[in-house]
């Protein structure tokens, strides 16, 4: 079959409506640009949060209570013992020697102040070893020391940031900070970690566990987190086993009693964050769909609106020999081409417009998947030719004496 005609045909009616052409596009590249926007921040999300379970290391477990969200809000109620306390913590490093390394947390959100300015931080609980585990590193100043947390100092390392929102000017160490209830000496500052998510490290503030234990109510001083690091000769998986099997011992459960704690492993989190994306790609994406639908019933529209103008020429063309196959290629070209060409600047100012959000919230760009970019062509490619058949038809049926007589 010869292409050339029909191709030329298609690119002169375009080229002849520049700006119909245009805006019959807009529809798609709107869609486009959607998907590969939602595509970039959910790959964005995933490698961000993959990294910071990177930087705590494959062989770090992370221990924390249920929460209602678990489960089914009855199956909740029936737990007996939710409590996870700091004696918890030590009986379960002294029953698992595979345990080299374990780190208690406490998260509480609060206001500090300091010279006339204020700022909303995120307050961690913990000890020494938190730095270490976790594999963040200090600018300037020092860490705890086990004398801080064995006696409740009142110090404080802080992120780059909580500096500079409460306008700390010179060297911050030494300087003081103030909490509601407590006041903190700085005596280290945090490496800058970018933010993710809404959630900015560099708005921590890291106090010793006994420190805030005093400030906090009964509860919750018995709804700790803990971070274990195990031996490198056991698997992740089979340290989460011993753990739970021996936490389940210490809270004295038997048989198929529920637990009231999460044992979590590295390959565990990475599965839930997969499954989280994968529903998240495949809600947003089914969600921008829609605008890759009204953009093609546009292409649609605009191809019946072209074939009523372009009677008198259908007419001609049919006239001095053009076939009906000829006429049709020409319209499903036409269409094809329109949502081609919206898919290829939907995918660069999709790209273009993800690279700037994922920095902005992730502080990294997220990688595109091929499949995304091939979907971004292929599927603007079948919406041509889907919407365009029944225009594409409607005009390659005209009957060339009725054509040429349309007025």
């Amino acid at each position: 079959m010869n292409l050339q005609e029909p191709v030329s045909a298609a690119m002169r009616a375009l080229k002849a409506n520049k700006m119909r052409s245009a805006l019959t596009t807009l529809g798609i590249i709107i869609g486009v640009a959607a998907v590969i926007i939602v595509v970039s921040l959910v790959q964005g999300l995933q490698s961000s949060v993959l990294k910071q379970i990177e930087k705590a290391g494959s062989q770090t477990l992370f221990v924390r209570p249920v929460f209602p969200t678990d489960m089914p809000y009855a199956e909740f109620t029936k737990i007996k013992n939710k409590d996870l306390t700091i004696e918890d913590m030590r009986t379960l490093h002294r029953m698992v020697p595979q345990i080299i390394q374990m780190t208690p947390l406490f998260f509480n959100g609060s206001e500090v102040k300091s010279e006339g300015h204020s700022a909303t931080v995120n307050i961690i609980m913990t000890d020494e070893t938190y730095l270490e585990l976790n594999s963040i590193n200090l600018t300037s100043g020092r860490n705890f020391v086990p004398s801080d947390v064995r006696l409740g100092n009142k110090v404080a390392v802080v992120g780059p940031r909580v500096v500079e929102k409460l306008g700390i000017k010179g060297n911050p160490i030494g300087k003081s900070i103030n909490t509601p209830t407590l006041s903190l000496e700085i005596i280290g500052i945090l490496e800058e970690q970018g933010s993710s998510l809404g959630n900015d490290p560099d708005t921590n503030v890291m106090i010793p566990l006994t420190t805030g234990m005093a400030q906090l109510t009964d509860a919750q001083r018995r709804q700790l987190f803990f971070q274990a690091r195990v031996d490198p000769r056991v698997s992740a998986d089979d340290g989460a086993d011993l753990l739970e099997d021996a936490l389940r011992r210490i809270k004295g459960l038997r048989g198929k009693e529920p637990s009231g704690f999460k044992v979590f492993s590295p390959k565990q989190i990475t599965g839930i964050i997969g499954g989280i994306t994968n529903v998240i790609t495949a809600v947003a994406g089914g969600m921008v769909s829609i605008a890759l639908l009204v953009g093609g019933i546009g292409i649609m529209n605009i191809m019946l609106v072209s074939v009523t103008e372009r009677t008198r020429e259908i007419g001609v063309r049919k006239a001095v020999g053009a076939k009906r196959k000829d006429i049709l290629l020409q319209f499903l070209i036409e269409a094809s081409f329109l949502c081609i060409f919206g898919g290829a600047v939907g995918i660069l100012l999709g790209y273009a417009l993800g690279a700037i959000l994922g920095k902005l919230m992730f502080g990294q760009i997220g990688s595109i998947p091929l499949w995304a970019v091939v979907s971004a062509f292929m599927v603007p490619a079948g919406i041509g030719l889907i919407f365009g058949m029944y225009p594409a038809a409607k005009a390659s049926k005209l009957d060339p004496i009725d054509a040429l007589r349309y007025e």
